[in-house]
């Protein structure tokens, strides 16, 4: 397992899911790991939607610190109020959906960029989804956030490159997991992608974080800009099953 000794990690949405499984695995590998959320209850109160809040809690970090090596945008919603699907999704649904996901984790790429690469190489974790490759009638909002993060991705990498600074990019794209984003599904639809997935499970939220913790320590060195699936096969799935023949 990769080390992370002295190594400064700022982790959101770590109150719960796979932000808490990735806090925690970065902490266990070495590293100082601030925890941030929109509930009082972690290291660092912050709203991922507000510049202010993102402002204050680098600099937060900075002044105790003196650094920042690790930065994983991991909180996210899929709902943001209403019916999701493509056809009755709200406005205002949608633009909840954007301002968390997408431009949160604008907001939390610039901040990196402003501190991270001193003293020593950065590394950015954006989290994607499956969602945003495979496309979902009823997740409109969250697969086109999601395919967002995975350009926006693109475009931190490259320009930091540009830019002279040592900061890799790069994002995971779940599939399934057991999170409380569907603790609450309905067992048949459950069931029903459980049949679409080749592990023939859901992912248990250290899997993912496992992809995060190589993404963000120096064993992915040379790996910049790409968005990594953590999907149990789910975008690779069988559509047709060969036909058996007994000659």
């Amino acid at each position: 397992m990769a080390s992370l000794s002295g190594k400064v990690a700022l982790v959101t949405g770590a109150a719960s899911g796979i932000g808490t499984a990735t806090a925690d695995l970065l902490e266990a590998t070495g590293a100082e790991v601030w925890r941030a959320d929109v509930v009082p209850s972690v290291d660092l109160r912050l709203d991922v939607t507000e510049a202010a809040h993102w402002s204050a809690a680098v600099d937060r970090i900075m002044e105790a610190s003196g650094r920042l090596d690790i930065l994983v945008n991991a909180a996210g919603i899929a709902a943001g109020g209403g019916p999701a699907s493509v056809e009755a999704v709200s406005i205002d649904h949608w633009r909840r959906v954007f301002a968390v996901n997408v431009e949160g984790t604008l907001l939390g790429c610039q901040q990196a960029l402003r501190v991270m690469g001193r003293p020593a190489p950065g590394s950015i974790v954006n989290i994607a989804s499956t969602a945003a490759t495979a496309p979902s009638q009823a997740l409109g909002a969250y697969g086109a956030s999601k395919a967002a993060v995975v350009q926006l991705t693109r475009s931190v990498a490259a320009a930091a490159a540009l830019a002279g600074l040592p900061i890799r990019c790069n994002c995971v794209q779940p599939g399934m997991a057991d999170t409380p984003m569907t603790a609450d599904m309905d067992p048949f639809y459950r069931q029903a992608w459980i049949a679409q997935i080749p592990a023939g499970r859901f992912a248990e939220p250290v899997e993912i974080a496992r992809a995060i913790l190589f993404l963000a320590s120096e064993e992915s060195a040379y790996v910049n800009g790409v968005s990594l699936p953590v999907d149990g096969g789910l975008l690779h799935r069988p559509v047709i099953a060969a036909s058996r023949s007994d000659s």
